[in-house]
């Protein structure tokens, strides 16, 4: 596997990163969980998709420069997540596309996280300019509905690394601990033949073991949420999770 390096943080198959989502729906809430946020996280996720005023460039472009002012040397994923990848919005493609291009030119983000269903019909040089302006592509895939056979993620994966994504990431929804361990399991066979860094997330309370065992599986980074704000992404407060991480490396 290759190592990414994004600022100070290297993802690579070792200790996973602890990424921190910013769900705020106004720019003093999103500053405020900012705020919170850069005393335990090595990332941080703006969920763009909840933000109240994103369609106005003025404020978003503000909203955008005062994070990274806020977060200072942090690496900052901008995530636009539409309806069908758990998101908030459903959103024409132009537009999607107009929004992470707006973001990626504010040059306040480091990486992008992107849905691997979009890529195909916006093709891989809606990925290509981002890379060219310094910003890494996360390429997620998603499925809410289950944990799909080995063969499917196996292939999600080399798609992504096909489409010159930087990072891929697989989440999805176990039915069974036997589904979280056999994510893991396909998650270390990938990395003999997956040069990307890959995260890796089982959803719901059984995905919590996957959350703690990055460093079993190689994944290179986890989610834990804010106090109080507990999402499918991140069911284990990042404070809580940074321990459990740290006590098991």
């Amino acid at each position: 596997m290759m190592d990414v390096q994004v600022r100070e943080v290297r993802f690579d198959a070792g200790k996973p990163k602890i990424c921190v989502p910013i769900l705020g729906k106004t720019f003093d809430e999103i500053i405020e969980q900012a705020n919170e946020a850069k005393n335990v996280a090595e990332v941080i996720e703006w969920r763009a998709d909840y933000y109240e005023d994103l369609l106005d460039e003025e404020k978003l472009n503000q909203t955008l420069l005062a994070l990274r002012d806020e977060i200072r040397n942090i690496p900052l994923i901008f995530n636009l997540r539409t309806e069908r990848a758990g998101g908030t919005l459903d959103l024409p493609l132009n537009q999607y596309r107009q929004i992470n291009e707006f973001a990626v030119s504010s040059r306040a983000i480091d990486l992008a996280d992107i849905e691997v269903s979009i890529v195909d019909t916006l093709s891989t040089t809606f990925i290509k300019w981002m890379q060219a302006l310094d910003v890494r592509v996360i390429m997620s895939y998603y499925d809410f509905e289950q944990t799909p056979e080995d063969a499917v993620l196996l292939f999600r994966l080399n798609l992504i690394e096909h489409w010159g994504a930087d990072l891929a990431k697989i989440v999805v929804t176990p039915k069974s601990e036997a589904d979280v361990l056999r994510q893991m399991k396909i998650i270390m066979k990938a990395q003999t033949f997956v040069t990307l860094p890959i995260i890796s997330v089982s959803l719901g309370r059984l995905g919590k073991f996957s959350q703690v065992g990055g460093s079993l599986d190689g994944s290179c980074m986890t989610y834990g949420s804010l106090a109080g704000k507990t999402q499918p992404d991140a069911m284990i407060e990042a404070e809580k999770l940074a321990m459990i991480v740290n006590e098991l490396r």
